[in-house]
């Protein structure tokens, strides 16, 4: 109980309540189960077969964040007498009007014969407005024989909502997640896990979630090894740069009469119904915090001045990436294409600053010329536009933050670029039917086409080897022939530019290749003299 004070106090000041939870009747009397201890109470989960797995779904992992509780820090789960029946399907509150408040929950499945298993915490992509923690048992990994966990956390303005005042502090959905990697911590042997072993996961919204995590000085010890898959603390998507003006400017659209002052905004966050919260198109994410003497921020500073510096957790990194889940939605959108290219604007970086309208429209001009000059047909302009959309999105943040984490990281840090096999560019450059999610579908889905397969056994097998050992290719077999090299970068003269990174290109030459381009190099300039240092706290 010491250490569990000790990590939470310093995010919000916790106390324990004891009360009865019931869960639901059982599934019938001759229903397979297991019945495991935890430190709020015995829980009952349920055997399934294929393969042979108990699955426990809907433990909470904290208090239900409701009313005054309702955008702060989370606070830890209440203790039952009894025993709760693991068979929840919790969400969040979705855009779409399902799921409850009383969502933070995380789902175990652990094989049939765990004991110190390997542990796979994953947490979920949603572009921090939508998504939940699997209900589905991850069939691969649980044939390779690890414990896999999903959780829930707070999303869109229940979850990033910031006033900058010690009820609305900021960034609840993250401090949800470091709730839900204590609680793993202290429970996951019970389960079959080992508590040592634990691997962090992250896809999308989700990597990004991660970075944050390593860079906030709470997890330490609370897991070993991280996965960081299509999602970068460098794009200019990740974080919200000035919330409460969105804060403001959102009441207002839903009847708020009042000024910008935060103490009677916060009184109508309290009460606005929860359906009117998830019903936007405002965007709401994580922010750089202010300080609050009763709390420990988890981003204080510039993600890039954090990187560059070396000041966040170091563990092994196996980064990996797709295209960015923004070109799915506009190569989905054909008649949006010439419109986005005559008001270029709109879609520049928004972590970008200019002196003068002068120098933006420059910078404007320079973008069309790179991407779209000479290109009058509409299959190039979808693929220009895709290109555009995913280096500034992805590719860039990933590259650049790859550079970052292996100048000053302890630890090995792999980079591999997920490619579609069938649509190949020039430059080693893929735009097409890769979906950003794809890697995690072909690596938990037991339902593939069978010429999908081999693809899912190599990355099964690269994921394995490095939640196993730290590295995804210790040794060459059939299956994986070249050993997947480590990213080394150097300074020159204090700088570290994105150019010649050794990156596993996985398609169906599975080779190592130096990852560069003219792109990351336009983008590298460009970012180098206008970059917008996210000076702004959540106030």
């Amino acid at each position: 109980m010491a250490e569990y004070r000790a990590v939470t106090t310093v995010l919000v000041m916790y106390h324990l309540l004891e009360c009865e939870v019931t869960g639901r009747a059982p599934l019938g009397p001759l229903s397979r189960h297991r019945v495991v201890v935890t430190t709020q109470g015995s829980v009952r989960g349920y055997f399934a077969p294929r393969p042979p797995h108990y699955s426990y779904l809907g433990l909470p992992y904290a208090r239900p964040p409701t009313h005054y509780d309702r955008f702060k820090a989370p606070e830890p789960p209440p203790r039952w007498s009894g025993i709760f029946e693991a068979i929840h399907r919790v969400k969040c509150p979705q855009p779409d009007g399902s799921g409850d408040e009383n969502c933070l929950v995380v789902n175990v499945f652990t094989p049939e014969d765990a004991e110190t298993a390997p542990v796979i915490v994953h947490i979920h992509d949603g572009g921090f407005q939508s998504g939940w923690g699997t209900f589905t048992a991850p069939t691969r990994f649980l044939e390779q024989g690890f414990v896999f966990i999903s959780l829930n956390y707070r999303i869109g303005a229940l979850g990033f909502l910031s006033l900058g005042i010690e009820d609305v502090p900021g960034n609840a959905g993250i401090k949800d997640q470091v709730a839900a990697l204590y609680w793993i911590h202290r429970n996951v042997e019970k389960f079959g896990g080992d508590s040592s072993d634990i691997t962090v996961y992250g896809t999308g919204s989700g990597a990004v979630s991660i970075e944050i995590i390593l860079m906030s000085g709470l997890t330490e010890n609370l897991f070993q090894k991280v996965i960081l898959e299509s999602g970068s603390i460098l794009s200019p998507s990740s974080l919200t740069r000035d919330p409460v003006l969105l804060a403001f400017d959102f009441a207002k659209s839903t009847g708020y009469k009042g000024d910008s002052n935060p103490q009677p905004l916060r009184e109508y966050y309290y009460d606005v119904p929860v359906k009117i919260l998830t019903n936007t198109s405002r965007i709401f994410r994580p922010c750089i915090e202010r300080t609050v003497a009763e709390y420990h921020n988890l981003l204080e500073r510039d993600p890039r001045d954090v990187l560059r510096e070396g000041k966040y957790q170091h563990v092994p990194l196996m980064i990996v990436y797709t295209q960015a889940e923004e070109v799915d939605i506009i190569l989905h959108d054909p008649e949006t294409f010439q419109s986005i290219i005559d008001n270029m604007e709109d879609l520049l970086p928004a972590n970008l600053i200019f002196d003068s309208s002068e120098v933006k429209d420059k910078i404007i001009k320079l973008i069309k010329k790179f991407y779209f000059d000479d290109i009058d047909t509409a299959s190039g302009i979808t693929h220009s536009l895709a290109d555009y959309i995913n280096d500034v999105f992805l590719e860039y943040p990933v590259a650049k933050s790859v550079t970052y984490y292996a100048n000053r990281n302890t630890y090995p840090v792999y980079l591999m670029k997920f490619a579609d096999l069938h649509t190949r560019l020039k430059d080693h450059r893929y735009v097409g039917t890769n979906k950003y999610n794809d890697i995690l579908r072909y690596i938990t889905s037991d339902r593939l086409e069978d010429s999908e397969d081999l693809q899912a056994q190599k990355l099964v097998m690269l994921w394995t080897n490095f939640i196993n050992v730290g590295d995804p290719t210790p040794l060459t077999s059939p299956l994986l022939p070249v050993i997947w090299q480590p990213v080394q970068v150097h300074e020159i003269h204090g700088q570290i530019a994105v150019q010649k990174i050794p990156c596993l290109q996985f398609d169906e030459t599975f080779t190592n290749i130096l990852l560069s381009g003219k792109h990351l190099k336009f983008w590298d300039s460009i970012y180098d003299k206008f970059y917008r240092t996210t000076t702004e706290k959540c106030n």
